[in-house]
């Protein structure tokens, strides 16, 4: 008997660190299996899908106006009343423009330091997801497979590269998912979810608000929700809400620029109210997620199995659970439906197809070695290749960079309305790369834009501008026209 134990002994230590391929594997398990080890790999990856190569291309419809509104912050040093290009700017909160601001300050303004704190947040949320599922289901293995997951499903590494809001929401919901797990056995973080909901909030507004409602099923689900709901330390959140939120939505009611219709009528009452005119019904998410979530849907649907059976005990399972519920159900009764709403279900659909794997892992232990590699090919093909651009993209974006480059700088510099609000709205590129702090023309540049001011206007209209204004065409190029008009006349 103690011969056969010597004997499997020597087996497993030959496979474990012998030569050839099933040493090399097996050494390569336990490097991955070390924290340091795994966690900066996840980082790296998501690094590479979140900025490599993404500064190749110029910055160009969100994008750039995004880019826009926070340089205008900066140079303007007006941090409440957000402006583009001369007209207010109602339809997201100030945190995103204030972040990018600040980056500006520090490294200059320029494509690269335009996408990254989006794509540096798109980093913090891949650890984040990694933490939180480790918290909430054990094991560093199921939160490595889950990171992995998220940070390769296609539609994150897209929302995550270039200047979106999508990876800023995401990180304060995540915090907020974390606080909201612990306040189930811990009241003081109550005070956590707060901030992460005022967090949630500046930085997108309502979808923030996802753990708070968590949150209040899991104080249900554990017969704590009286308790929680009526703590000291909900009044003190509450308290933080008003002081923080409060204070600025008073000053954007009372700024004239009508930002309640703007925002709440127009950008939250339309998403939730207003039929969208691409016809996408309830069930439009399903068959977007069914296009588009590869290779992870199969994977995910069974660890959803998985997790269902699992929360009948575990309080972690449950809060991925009703996350991912609340969130489908939500975005799908919305009347608006955009394929960008769907980010904030991916750290759901990943921590679920992160327990599946880690099932999976026990039969086949080269699993993580293998979607390690896969991940990191991935990641350099995408930094090779980068994101596609169209043929009409590209034209549009150079026609608005060689107008950008032939503004004067010392002269005012208007956009017809044309410019600012047709399709492409090259108002949005021009705005970045163009000097600083352009005006727009709400009706009739004639009667707005003053003597000696340039005028960028629609190559269809540069030349019944130029008649109404007295004007002169300077440049032409692609789709627009420079104008500039004569200065008045010297009063003797």
């Amino acid at each position: 008997m103690t011969g056969g134990r010597e004997r499997g002994t020597s087996l497993e230590a030959r496979d474990e660190a012998g030569p050839g391929a099933a040493g090399r594997l097996a050494s390569l398990a336990r490097w991955i299996a070390r924290p340091g080890a795994h966690v900066s790999a996840l980082a790296v990856i998501a690094a590479a899908l979140g900025l490599g190569g993404v500064a190749r291309v110029p910055l160009d419809g969100d994008p750039a106006m995004y880019a826009t509104i926070a340089r205008t912050v900066l140079e303007t040093g007006e941090w409440t009343h957000l402006t583009f290009n001369g007209v207010p700017y109602v339809n997201k909160p100030p945190l995103h423009f204030w972040v990018n601001a600040l980056v500006f300050a520090a490294a200059g303004r320029t494509t690269f330091t335009a996408v990254l704190a989006p794509g540096l947040l798109g980093v913090a949320c891949t650890l984040l997801v990694y933490a939180l599922v480790r918290r909430t289901l054990g094991g560093w293995e199921v939160a490595f497979f889950a990171a992995l997951v998220y940070v390769t499903t296609p539609e994150v590494a897209h929302w995550s590269r270039g200047v979106h809001l999508e990876t800023l929401v995401t990180a304060w919901v995540l915090l907020g998912l974390l606080a909201a797990h612990r306040s189930v056995a811990e009241p003081s973080a109550i005070l956590g979810l707060a901030i992460a909901a005022i967090g949630g909030w500046f930085a997108k507004g309502p979808q923030g608000l996802f753990p708070v409602a968590v949150a209040v099923v899991l104080w249900a689900h554990s017969g704590v929700l009286a308790r929680r709901v009526f703590s000291r330390w909900s009044a003190l959140g509450v308290v933080l809400v008003f002081a923080t939120v409060g204070p600025w939505l008073a000053a954007r009611l009372d700024e004239g620029s009508d930002f309640a219709r703007g925002y709440f009528g127009g950008q939250i009452g339309q998403v939730l109210l207003e039929p969208s005119t691409l016809g996408r019904g309830p069930f439009w998410y399903f068959s977007k997620l069914a296009r588009t979530y590869w290779p992870w849907l199969p994977v995910a649907a069974v660890g959803l199995v998985l997790l269902g059976r699992a929360g009948r005990t575990s309080l972690g399972a449950r809060l991925w659970l009703v996350y991912g519920a609340i969130v489908l159900v939500v975005i799908s009764a919305a009347a608006g439906k955009k394929s960008r709403y769907l980010f904030q279900l991916y750290p759901a659909l990943a921590a679920a197809a992160g327990f599946a794997l880690h099932r999976a892992a026990r039969r086949v232990r080269a699993l993580p070695v293998a979607l390690l590699g896969a991940a990191a090919i991935a990641a350099l093909v995408v930094v090779i290749v980068g994101e596609h651009v169209s043929r009409s993209q590209r034209e549009h974006s150079a026609s608005g960079l060689a107008i950008a480059a032939a503004l004067p700088r010392d002269r005012p510099v208007w956009l017809t309305h044309a410019v600012q609000y047709g399709e492409p709205q090259l108002g949005k590129i021009i705005g970045f790369y163009g000097p600083a702090l352009l005006r727009t023309c709400r009706v009739r540049c004639a009667e707005e834009a003053e003597p000696g001011a340039a005028i960028v206007a629609r190559e269809q209209e540069a030349e019944r501008v130029a008649r109404e204004v007295g004007a002169e065409i300077r440049v032409r190029h692609g789709i627009l026209a420079l104008l500039e008009r004569p200065p008045a006349p010297a009063v003797r």
